[in-house]
């Protein structure tokens, strides 16, 4: 096999078990789903999965939440709009939830072997 073949191969299984790993945290509640999706969102492209309709709503949510203060971006907001922007960020998480565990749970059958 050539090196470049194997080298690909390589990644693709690390990105893959990074993948089922990102979904399995978003189920147990560690990473956020709007969190999550930024990082499924740009692995889709490792994997060819560019079209996946799993990744397709992560990449949906990550474009409906990027003007929500996520991550280490956190501790430049004025903490009385971040307040204002937790319960947004919250209230949309909730409405996404069913359906982002659902496709987690996918992610991990496709990608978690």
């Amino acid at each position: 096999m050539p090196e470049q073949t194997r080298y690909n191969e390589e990644h693709k299984r690390q990105v893959e078990a990074k993948v089922a790993a990102l979904a399995k945290r978003i189920l147990a509640g560690e990473v956020g789903i709007a969190e999550g999706a930024g990082e499924l969102a740009e692995w889709r492209f490792d994997l060819g999965a560019e079209a996946d309709p799993d990744f397709v709503f992560f990449v949906g949510v990550n474009s409906e939440t990027d003007h929500l203060p996520i991550g280490p971006a956190r501790r430049h907001w004025n903490p009385e709009i971040l307040q204002a922007k937790d319960a947004e960020l919250a209230h949309y998480a909730a409405r996404v939830r069913e359906q982002a565990f659902e496709i987690c749970r996918r992610l991990i059958q496709k990608y978690g072997a």
